[in-house]
């Protein structure tokens, strides 16, 4: 993860992190199809109880798995009593994707679908593995421009290494980014994709 170029190696950037804030503010900014956010407590509060809009909350604008995720629903008393960093609006999807990015390249796509065998109360707004999703290989029938929004989205950090977490309603072809990660991990058929990539550069 160090920042500090080597003489005679490949200087390779892993782990420049940058917050979920900066990330929403930086998609806008592009143009980019993103999350609605807001870091205004009145705000979030009436997307949820005028607007009836499941909202999210983040407790930290740098974690992964959903850790410190407050969801906000409108059928249910919603206070916002803890002022949070952010809010997010819900968006509806049917399937969420992982695109592994190696600099400017796509090395591979997997998707979040439900682990056979999970027992415990499934939640389809945050797909994680505590909630009984994995990352699949195989990819069937993917939206067409999923691999070109993940591309725009993975400039948003200085790593060479970017997760860009990506959601796509069906029903309206509607793709839209999630987050994107700058320290993804790596395993299974990634770990070849990312050798060939790697070794490509050099």
């Amino acid at each position: 993860r160090s920042t500090q170029p080597k003489l005679r190696r490949e200087n390779i950037k892993y782990g420049q992190s940058v917050d979920k804030l900066t990330q929403y503010r930086w998609f806008k900014e592009q143009g980019l199809s993103t999350l609605e956010f807001t870091t205004d407590d009145e705000e979030a509060f009436r997307w949820c109880t005028r607007d009836k809009i499941t909202v999210f909350g983040r407790r930290y604008l740098n974690s992964s798995c959903g850790k410190g995720i407050v969801v906000e629903e409108p059928n249910e008393t919603s206070n916002f009593t803890m002022r949070l960093p952010v809010y997010t609006k819900y968006r509806k999807k049917k399937r969420e994707f992982r695109v592994h990015v190696y600099k400017d390249k796509v090395v591979a796509v997997t998707e979040k679908r439900r682990r056979s065998g999970f027992e415990g109360e499934r939640d389809t707004k945050i797909r994680n593995l505590a909630n009984g999703y994995v990352f699949c290989q195989t990819v069937a029938n993917e939206p067409d421009g999923l691999r070109e929004l993940a591309l725009a989205a993975s400039r948003v950090t200085l790593s060479d290494f970017k997760g860009v977490d990506i959601g796509y309603n069906e029903r309206n072809s509607d793709l839209f980014i999630i987050e994107v990660n700058s320290a993804p991990g790596i395993a299974g058929s990634n770990i070849a994709a990312y050798v060939a990539a790697i070794t490509a550069t050099i």
